[in-house]
């Protein structure tokens, strides 16, 4: 019993000279203390030294290089600024091709499959690529203007002013481009009136076509950058979305003038590949026939569920698609020519033209 209790004794007093030996060893060879690699580190940043910008060489690209947490000069008027913006979300599937330009009478604008803060940093960059200065930047409203650019040997001068604006869907941006030139009469820092049209639309146009060029090129990237903080306090609720007030009540609400939205829907209408029977933009209507299976693979299980099996033959509904113009926007609802109530169909309808929105 008195060798296991002298064992025991032997034991902890090696254990604890082991302790203080470890702690020798670790200060001796710089492991703690106040120098070592295990220092407490708190506070540190306190005395931190701003490293100069990275410098990269002219020949290598440096569109993935930008400032993260650009400040303007002045802050944007009273609202909130360094809000955490939602986490970037991966090209949208809808829009195929990445970056499209889409065209309406004589406007245009770029829709890409990015939210408005991953395309801030990459419109600023290809600005900055361009070696074309910028007089305005406001991240907070997606609007940025650039210096009065001069024409050899001539009094012209142009400016342009590009838009970052939310798209039809969530996740998706809009790109406008507008131009104006004078003869110098206009003073470097004077805050310029922006017409409703481009001065020459074939300068808006040639600029349109660059940056969605540039921004095409880049379209790989969007997933894993940067986005900017202010650019992400930009509204990035789409300008479609899907109400349903009731059953057979879905509708799809537009935040469009009614001529964008007239030519959107049309333009759904044919990538659904629905049948029309006959369209009135005076009277704010589209005759139309859906069976639920345009555009569609494969039923789903509650298509299959409504229709009583996979095997039943589709039947094709005419609907009337009514076109109402409320508040900012348009709302778009679907009856039935019958006036026999179909539900499911009609709020299929009107989600299938959503969905082929561009």
């Amino acid at each position: 019993m008195k060798r296991v209790l002298s064992i025991r004794l032997l034991a902890t007093a090696m254990l604890v000279s082991g302790i203080t030996a470890c702690s020798t060893v670790s200060s001796y060879v710089g492991i703690g203390g106040d120098d070592g690699w295990l220092r407490d580190r708190q506070g540190e940043y306190l005395n931190a030294q701003i490293a100069p910008p990275m410098q990269i060489p002219a020949e290598l690209d440096s569109f993935t290089i930008d400032e993260l947490y650009h400040i303007p000069q002045e802050a944007p008027g009273e609202r909130a600024l360094y809000v955490v913006p939602p986490a970037p979300k991966p090209i949208d599937s809808r829009i195929r091709e990445g970056v499209v330009i889409q065209r309406f009478g004589d406007r245009a604008w770029i829709v890409i499959g990015a939210t408005p803060g991953q395309v801030w940093p990459r419109l600023r960059d290809y600005f900055a690529t361009e070696q074309i200065a910028m007089s305005v930047e406001d991240a907070v409203n997606g609007s940025m203007q650039t210096v009065w650019i001069t024409q050899p040997n001539s009094d012209v001068r142009h400016k342009y002013r590009a838009r970052v604006e939310p798209g039809l869907h969530a996740g998706n941006s809009e790109v406008y481009i507008q131009h104006v030139s004078d003869t110098g009469e206009s003073a470097a820092n004077e805050p310029l009136q922006w017409p409703d049209e481009s001065i020459s639309l074939d300068r808006e146009t040639t600029m349109l076509a660059s940056v969605s060029l540039y921004l095409a090129d880049r379209t790989d990237i969007y997933r894993a950058s940067s986005i900017s903080l202010l650019a992400g306090s930009i509204d990035v609720q789409g300008k479609a979305r899907v109400a349903t007030a009731a059953a057979g009540d879905t509708r799809l609400e537009l935040r469009l003038d009614y001529s964008r939205a007239w030519s959107q829907l049309n333009q759904a209408i044919g990538n659904a590949n629905l049948q029309v029977l006959d369209a009135d933009r005076d009277e704010r209507r589209v005759r139309l026939m859906f069976t639920g299976a345009e555009n569609l693979d494969q039923p789903g299980f509650f298509r299959r569920v409504f229709r009583g099996g996979s095997n039943n033959e589709e039947q094709a509904i005419e609907f009337t698609l009514l076109v109402e113009e409320i508040g900012n926007g348009v709302s778009v609802r679907a009856e039935t020519a019958s006036g026999i109530p179909a539900p499911f169909q009609q709020d299929l309808l009107i989600r299938t033209i959503n969905e082929n929105l561009i």
